[in-house]
């Protein structure tokens, strides 16, 4: 069999989804030269895999479910928005993820060693906890979008309940990514 691209990402509810949205409509009349994500495909990614060997699937699947079996599910609240890698040169808008409890990031420092473990890389970068609006493929219009996400104001809704994490395989198509959930772990800690 072939590899797969593979991530384990966290599913946001269409609640979530429909505000992220009216805010990614807000960025959208600036007019950027910007690759938007769907709504559908918006999501908190976890640990990016990448290439992965089908062999190691089965692996993958039994660690992730030991860390599910211990984790009880943890609440997310919509933070503010921002740019990387800096409001100079902007190449992702995304919305931030709080969780004032620190559970996520436990349970996402914990799936960073079993990946590790299996053979994966580290991340070498601090997480921040956001979920992408658009790609930004040029300077157009860079000071207005600066501008937007400095007075941006945070989105106004309820915190939402995590309760489970999913194994997606990405691919990659002339028209967007295409994402299947090839397996959801329930947190039942």
């Amino acid at each position: 069999m072939r590899d797969l691209r593979l991530f384990l990402a966290i599913d946001i509810p269409n609640s979530v989804r429909e505000k992220v949205s009216e805010a990614q409509n807000h960025y959208k009349a600036l007019s950027l030269d910007a690759v938007w994500v769907k709504p559908a495909n918006m999501h908190l990614t976890v640990k990016f895999l990448g290439d992965t060997p089908s062999a190691l699937i089965p692996a993958i699947k039994n660690r992730i479910a030991e860390i599910a079996d211990g984790t009880p599910p943890f609440s997310l609240m919509i933070g503010n928005a921002g740019v990387f890698p800096n409001a100079s040169r902007p190449r992702v808008l995304w919305v931030g993820l709080e969780n004032r409890e620190g559970r996520l990031d436990s349970f996402k420092a914990r799936v960073e060693n079993e990946m590790v473990a299996l053979g994966f890389p580290p991340d070498k970068k601090k997480p921040v906890h956001h979920l992408t609006l658009g790609r930004i493929k040029s300077n157009k219009n860079k000071e207005g979008l600066k501008k937007a996400v400095q007075s941006a104001q945070p989105i106004q809704m309820d915190p939402f309940e995590v309760s489970s994490v999913q194994l997606i395989k990405s691919e990659l198509t002339p028209k967007g990514s295409i994402y299947t959930v090839q397996k959801k772990f329930v947190f039942t800690g």
